[in-house]
């Protein structure tokens, strides 16, 4: 299980992304991490929302751009109804507004895929560890946004 003295536990993982090459490699990537048990998929915004709330996942690897529902709209859902779950934004999309959603929606970690899976990575240990993780790509807009508060 990925955890610190915090006793943060990530132990199930429910990974939202419509690019089933991409699920794939997530998931078999995602098996390699000791203690995370990977309890679904699903590449539709809408019934990605009906089996989180099903399954109630510990962290949820959420991709922005999805048919249907948007990932920040299910960021927002999620978040209000699963407070404790974690949520990992794991996109191409990246934007100033895509970062202010995501801040402001409660995000706990927000990663570019160019950054990589070995990123994502790092963001599930911050997060175990009770921390946010941004990826390097990312955090001139985190700045940015973070100086116009």
């Amino acid at each position: 299980m990925v955890q610190d003295s915090i006793t943060q536990k990530l132990e199930t993982v429910f990974i939202i992304e419509d690019e089933m090459l991409l699920c794939d490699l997530i998931r078999e990537y995602i098996k390699t991490i000791p203690g995370l048990e990977i309890i679904g998929t699903s590449g539709d915004g809408q019934e990605a929302i009906r089996k989180c709330f099903e399954l109630k996942p510990d962290l949820i690897i959420l991709d922005i751009r999805l048919p249907e529902v948007s990932g920040l709209e299910i960021l927002m859902l999620l978040k209000r109804r699963m407070p404790d779950t974690k949520v990992l934004i794991f996109t191409g999309s990246v934007t100033a507004h895509s970062i202010k959603i995501a801040i402001e929606g409660d995000a706990d970690g927000f990663v570019e895929k160019a950054a990589g899976l070995e990123d994502m990575k790092k963001g599930i240990e911050t997060i175990a560890a009770g921390g946010r993780y941004y990826s390097d790509t990312v955090m001139p807009l985190v700045k940015a946004y973070q100086s116009d508060m």
